[in-house]
């Protein structure tokens, strides 16, 4: 019997320890897409990887097998091998969406195209959406016949072996497919759970997930910690992100009754729970990665913050978050630099994207930032690789 036919566009470590280990152990055949030629090369010669998958207090391993590679750089290749798969997922960033746009619509355009479902599972928001616009405006036309839903992805994977092919990743995750976009039937693999209104899981991810990283993150290297367990695990970082937890199951609640209050407190701190577990090294500078983007007005910390203000709501530990992620000045954080290009350009006001029906938050904002805590931050020293002083 054919097996199915999954084409994963971007072989790094959520492609592979997500992905492609989803769907390989569902025993779909696996085609990773990517631009890297020694990475393709490694998989095609080795055909398999293990993904260790680690909890709290165990570890397992699963080897994915019957994997290739093809270098999507060779576009004609790349299209030919993903018209013959019915689901394209990509894991590359939104940012490289429009890169992929081409094999895509390449693939879409074949008259032996088997595709019925695009997958842009990517932290962002719309996802899909954004993919498909790429790929119309390459086209010239609509893509009848073919769903790409959006999607909700969650599962830590903080890195790979520099050696292989294998991957580490957090035993839990969460892989979510708005049913109203999809095209077809259930496809029926663990995991993969198409759900009715995405966007308000979506809103509860962006928020109690997504949020509370961050808010970690910020805050954790501001005061010199090393990984997001250290981090949460410091009694006075994590007291802030529990009322950071509280404030944002308020106002989530507020916005959806569909959610209770307290289920979302529960949520929010079985995510610091993970978060706390030292048997996943995730290293702070990882998740602290792009700044300006986390950051923006619609984003996991600026965003609740202002539906919490706008509601009367406490937004002290919120606001001491963001403050931190605006005083990120360290060339070991992804992106970092680009922070430091808005700021000097446009100043923080417009990083924030806050208007003046916000006014109480803005004020709360530049008291933080003028606070002896932030002026005084710890910064990256280059020759030492430790915290000194702020300048």
């Amino acid at each position: 019997m054919t097996r199915r036919r999954v084409a994963v566009f971007g072989a790094g470590n959520i492609g592979r320890g997500l992905l492609g280990w989803l769907f390989g152990r569902a025993g779909w055949e696996v085609v990773f897409l990517d631009v890297s030629a020694p990475l393709v090369d490694l998989l095609n010669r080795e055909g398999e990887y293990r993904v260790i998958e680690v909890g709290n207090h165990s570890r397992s391993t699963r080897l994915i097998r019957g994997v290739r590679g093809v270098n999507s750089a060779d576009v004609d290749r790349a299209a030919e091998e993903a018209s013959q798969a019915e689901l394209l997922c990509t894991a590359v960033g939104v940012a490289i969406l429009d890169r992929v746009a081409p094999v895509v619509a390449a693939a879409l355009s074949r008259n032996d195209s088997r595709i019925r479902n695009v997958l842009a599972c990517e932290n962002a928001d719309p996802n899909s959406g954004a993919l498909r616009q790429h790929v119309e405006r390459l086209l010239g036309e609509s893509t009848p016949g073919v769903g790409f839903p959006e999607t909700l992805v969650d599962r830590m994977v903080p890195g790979g072996s520099e050696d292989d092919l294998s991957v580490e990743v957090e035993a839990r995750f969460d892989f979510k497919v708005s049913r109203e976009e999809w095209v077809g039937e259930d496809p029926g693999i663990e995991g993969f759970t198409l759900v009715d209104n995405l966007a308000l899981h979506r809103k509860r991810k962006l928020w109690l997930v997504n949020g509370l990283h961050a808010a970690a993150a910020f805050i954790g290297l501001r005061k010199g910690h090393e990984t997001v367990a250290e981090a949460v695990s410091d009694p006075a970082i994590r007291a802030r992100l529990d009322e950071i937890t509280e404030t944002m199951a308020a106002a989530l609640s507020a916005q959806s009754p569909e959610w209770r209050r307290d289920e979302l407190a529960r949520y929010g701190q079985y995510n610091l729970e993970r978060f706390e577990t030292t048997t996943l090294v995730d290293p702070i500078r990882r998740v602290a990665r792009n700044p300006l983007t986390k950051l923006g007005p619609t984003e996991r910390l600026v965003g609740p913050a202002r539906e919490a203000a706008r509601r009367g709501l406490a937004v002290d530990a919120l606001c001491e978050a963001i403050a931190a992620g605006l005083a990120l000045d360290d060339p070991e954080v992804p992106g970092s630099e680009e922070l430091q290009e808005a700021l000097s350009g446009s100043g923080w006001r417009s990083v924030v994207g806050l208007g003046a029906e916000d006014r109480p938050l803005l004020e709360m904002l530049e008291n933080r930032l003028a606070s002896p805590c932030i002026a005084s931050r710890p910064v990256y020293d280059r020759r030492r690789h430790e915290t000194t002083p702020g300048r």
